[in-house]
C-alpha cells in the first residue's frame, strides 16, 4: 500500500489534467451523471480515496456534505485547495464512529485497494445508508485498455488490479452488503472522440460499472 501511496503522491502534481482533456472532461461528466444517479439528493457523504476532491466538489450541494478520504497527502492538498472538508487514512482504517455517514462512494478506487473486502467490512461500519462503488469493467475494451496502459509502465495503472462485476459483487458479498442497483456507462471505445455516455444494463459494453449496494441484515 505504501508503494500506491507514493504513486498517487506522484501522480497529483498533473492528475486533474486529464479531466481538461477534451476525451477526459466527457468521461468524467459521465461517470458524474452515473454517481449522481445512485447517491441519495441529501445527507452527509464520504469519499473513499477521493483524491484531488474533483467528484466531491462537484457532487456536493446545500444538501449534501462529502468529507474526502485519502491516504496520499499530496492528493489531499489538491482537495484543500477545492476548500473541502479532508480526512488523510486508509479506507480500511477509518477513524470515524458507528453509522455517522449516509452514504458512501468510491470512484475507481477498489482497483488500488490491497484488502478489498477490509476496506468493505470497514465502511459497514461508519456508514448507515448505501454504498456506491464505480469500477472499471475488465470484461469491456476500456478494461483491455487500462491493462495495455499498465502493462507498459502506466504510473498509475500498473499498479491497478481490474475486476470483472461478478469479482466485486463477491467481494460486496463478503463485506457484508448486497447489490440494490447496478447500471453500466462509457460505451464508445477507448480511441473514440465522442464518450457514450447513456447509462446502460452492465454488459461488456460498459467501460464502467457503477453499483448502489445495501448493508445486509
Amino acid at each position: 500500500m505504501i508503494d500506491i501511496i507514493k504513486t498517487f503522491d506522484k501522480a497529483s502534481s498533473f492528475y486533474d489534467e486529464w479531466y481538461e482533456h477534451p476525451q477526459g472532461s466527457q468521461i468524467f461528466k459521465a461517470e458524474l451523471k452515473a454517481i449522481e444517479s445512485m447517491i441519495p439528493e441529501s445527507g452527509l457523504g464520504l469519499e473513499i480515496g477521493s483524491g484531488t476532491g474533483i467528484f466531491a466538489e462537484h457532487l456536493k450541494n446545500n444538501y449534501r456534505t462529502i468529507i474526502c478520504l485519502d491516504p496520499s497527502a499530496e492528493m489531499l492538498k489538491k482537495a484543500l485547495e477545492r476548500s473541502l472538508p479532508c480526512i488523510i487514512s486508509l479506507g480500511n482504517r477509518l477513524p470515524f464512529r458507528k453509522n455517522i455517514f449516509n452514504f458512501t462512494y468510491m470512484v475507481t478506487v477498489i482497483e488500488f485497494l490491497t484488502e478489498p473486502e477490509n476496506t468493505i467490512s470497514e465502511i459497514k461500519y461508519a456508514n448507515e445508508g448505501n454504498l456506491c462503488i464505480l469500477f472499471i469493467n475488465s470484461d469491456s475494451s476500456w478494461g483491455s485498455f487500462y491493462q495495455k496502459i499498465g502493462w507498459e509502465g502506466n504510473l498509475v495503472f500498473s499498479k491497478a488490479r481490474l475486476y470483472q462485476l461478478s469479482e466485486v459483487v463477491k467481494i460486496l458479498d463478503r463485506g457484508g452488503y448486497y447489490i440494490n442497483y447496478k447500471i453500466g456507462t462509457l460505451t464508445s471505445q477507448p480511441m473514440s472522440s465522442d464518450i457514450g455516455a447513456e447509462l446502460i444494463k452492465p454488459s461488456d459494453r460498459a467501460g464502467v460499472i457503477i453499483i448502489n449496494a445495501l448493508e445486509k441484515e
